[in-house]
């Protein structure tokens, strides 16, 4: 799993400080249980599409869904640069810690 490109979403509704990643691959659940080992983790199967959220306390929020190419991470509002590098190193190395095991 890589990140390919982040952008920063201007109209999001649920908060003005949000940035998209897109994912070289689709959301399985095993890596967003993945990503759910940075916080508290949150998995909604119940739905049509099937998504979760990882609260990372004071740093940020992770939502995204089964299947789809794309996370969603909510910043605090009152932090400008956020710096996200050790998040995409976390991403970047998912697979890498899958051949490990």
């Amino acid at each position: 799993m890589k990140v390919l490109k982040q952008k920063k979403i201007e109209d999001c509704y649920e908060s003005s400080n949000a940035i998209d990643f897109l994912l070289s691959c689709p959301i399985t659940k095993e890596f967003a249980e993945h990503l759910g080992k940075l916080g508290k983790f949150l998995l909604f199967e119940e739905f049509n599409l099937p998504y979760f959220k990882v609260i990372v306390k004071g740093e940020y929020t992770i939502k995204g869904a089964l299947s789809k190419k794309t996370i969603r991470i909510l910043l605090p509002e009152d932090v400008k640069d956020f710096p996200l590098d050790n998040l995409v190193e976390y991403i970047n190395n998912y697979e890498k810690r899958k051949e490990k095991k």
